[in-house]
């Protein structure tokens, strides 16, 4: 019984919506009255087959009621007679159509047909591109209320989109939209908040945060983005990184690259969210299929940091989003190898030589927790044991059995002033660029590092995963810092939505020296003057003592 009476619900639905479309008569009685020349009625069956109120879609039977009525002036009808040439359906697209039919009705003042004829336009669809005609009929469109339109006139007059460029008049149809709950044009509006248009015009961000949250709450994903960067920076708002992820969540969710990438941020550094490098990893490889570029060597950087155990997490959850049809954009969609292949992954990083009977300094975040590690150098393998390490500094010391082996002196960093020039040698990214040393030259950008940390130097040193360890390197072919850093990538993405250019650092030697003389017996074998005599002679001399090494995650 309750199966037949659930039948029946549907039913007199379906009648119910045939009848509220026909302003209460029958499909048979609306037939009726069509076929005898009503106009009202023939637009009402177009509107029933078109949009399929109680009956199948049927796009044919919808054009051909339209039709009728469009010959009798219905403007309405012309308007629906326009969208289904526009969009090709029940008919192959044909913008002369369109624009005939739209042209019909805005000539009659429906607001609908007169934005849509605006657009036509300004697209140059059917008809020459002609900008004065798009604006005057958005103007009318406008002036009706349709906010649609006052969006698109809005956004012509924010750009100069085929008009002359006028603030004024962009923020007054912005407005307008935007108080019609116009999602686009009150993200739009935010931008127009977030531009500084000089002293008298100054960018008022609490503005921006209003505009962007009501877009975003209505599901723009760029305003979402935006609002969590304003978040990140506390522009118009206290800075709130729990709301900021939440706004990255959502922007994230709908498959905005970018937000993706912050996202990730969030979890490596815990911002917001609790720290979770398996999701960290998740949102980058997701970004990173998503086409962001930074994202394609920000997830290889963390998922050298990572255990095997978490990198089998982050998998099974990349493998879960991507089964999830339309989630996201599979732009650069990688080899499956590429997350399943996880284990026993190489790391590489660079060192060099500093003493003739095998000692080598490197970063301590090249080794890590390991004893032992693979060393290349000159084309020959060794086996390198890790003698000393100051994780406080990020700084290791290794060793190999051998005896001659060409090495760098490393002098006192005193001398060194903001805009000599450095280099460095090194193994950046070799899976990609090869296991030949690359050179690399800059020069010193600050006597401090992040937050005017004394013990580095700031550089325009170019730095990839794979330099860190590396020796920075004067004209004269000494050693006056350590390459271990560039700025802290994550904290960038989150303080300025992007990631920063040639930001990189060096230990300085005055820190380095300390730490080689906890080694007993090395401090006798290391050099303080350049053998080098020139620049030339300085570059060939550290090719010969840099190395190449090795380990496993």
């Amino acid at each position: 019984m309750q199966i037949r009476l659930s039948l029946l619900a549907i039913i007199l639905a379906g009648l119910s919506s045939i009848a509220s479309a026909a302003g209460g008569a029958s499909l048979e009685e609306l037939q009726k009255e069509a076929n005898s020349g009503d106009v009202e009625s023939q637009y009402s069956l177009g509107l029933i087959y078109h949009f399929g109120r109680g009956v199948p879609k049927d796009y044919n039977q919808a054009i051909l009621w339209y039709t009728k009525a469009a010959e009798q002036g219905s403007a309405k009808a012309q308007y629906e007679l326009g969208q289904l040439y526009q969009t090709g359906r029940g008919t192959t697209i044909n913008y002369l159509q369109a624009f005939q039919f739209f042209a019909q009705a805005a000539v009659q003042e429906h607001a609908k047909a007169q934005y849509s004829l605006a657009l036509l336009y300004s697209q140059g669809l059917g008809v020459g591109r002609d900008y004065p005609e798009a604006i005057a009929w958005l103007t009318k469109a406008s002036n009706k209320g349709l906010a649609d339109a006052q969006y698109q006139l809005g956004l012509m007059y924010y750009k100069g989109t085929g008009v002359e460029q006028d603030d004024v008049l962009a923020q007054k149809w912005l407005t307008k939209a935007a108080l019609q709950n116009n999602p686009k044009a009150q993200y739009q509006l935010g931008l127009f908040y977030c531009k500084d248009r000089g002293d008298e015009n100054p960018h008022d961000y609490k503005e921006a945060v209003k505009w962007f949250s009501k877009a975003g709450a209505a599901g723009h994903v760029e305003a979402q983005y935006l609002l969590g960067v304003m978040y990140c920076r506390a522009e118009g708002v206290q800075q709130d990184y729990k709301t900021a992820a939440k706004w990255f969540i959502k922007a994230a969710s709908q498959g905005s690259s970018r937000a993706q990438l912050v996202l990730g941020a969030c979890y490596w550094n815990g911002k917001g969210v609790e720290v979770d490098y398996a999701e960290s990893l998740k949102w980058m490889s997701l970004a990173s299929m998503n086409g962001d570029k930074d994202a394609k060597w920000l997830k290889k950087e963390i998922r050298e940091k990572m255990t095997p155990a978490q990198i089998e997490d982050a998998t099974r959850r990349i493998n879960k989003v991507i089964k999830l049809k339309g989630y996201i954009e599979k732009k650069d969609t990688p080899p499956k190898e590429e997350y399943q292949n996880t284990l026993n992954q190489e790391i590489t990083s660079t060192g060099f030589l500093i003493s003739s009977d095998g000692y080598i300094l490197t970063a301590h975040h090249s080794v890590g927790s390991l004893e032992t590690v693979q060393i290349v150098h000159n084309q020959t393998k060794y086996p390198a044991k890790v003698i000393a390490k100051n994780e406080s500094i990020d700084a290791a010391i290794l060793k190999v059995e051998g005896e001659n082996f060409p090495y760098l002196p490393i002098s006192i960093d005193k001398s060194v002033q903001i805009g000599d020039m450095v280099f460095t040698i090194g193994y950046p990214q070799i899976s990609l660029q090869g296991t030949e040393p690359k050179f690399t030259e800059g020069s010193i950008s600050s006597l401090t590092g992040t937050g005017d940390n004394p013990q580095f130097f700031q550089i325009s040193v170019p730095v990839q995963p794979g330099n860190s360890g590396g020796p920075l390197v004067n004209d004269k072919g000494e050693v006056i810092g350590l390459v271990v850093a560039r700025l802290n990538d994550m904290s960038s993405l989150l303080t300025t939505g992007t990631v920063s250019q040639n930001v990189n650092y060096a230990l300085k030697s005055s820190l380095i020296l300390p730490f080689l003389q906890t080694v007993p017996d090395l401090p006798s074998k290391i050099k303080s003057h350049g053998f080098a005599q020139n620049r030339a002679a300085a570059i060939e001399s550290v090719k010969k003592s840099v190395i190449l090494i090795t380990s496993y995650n």
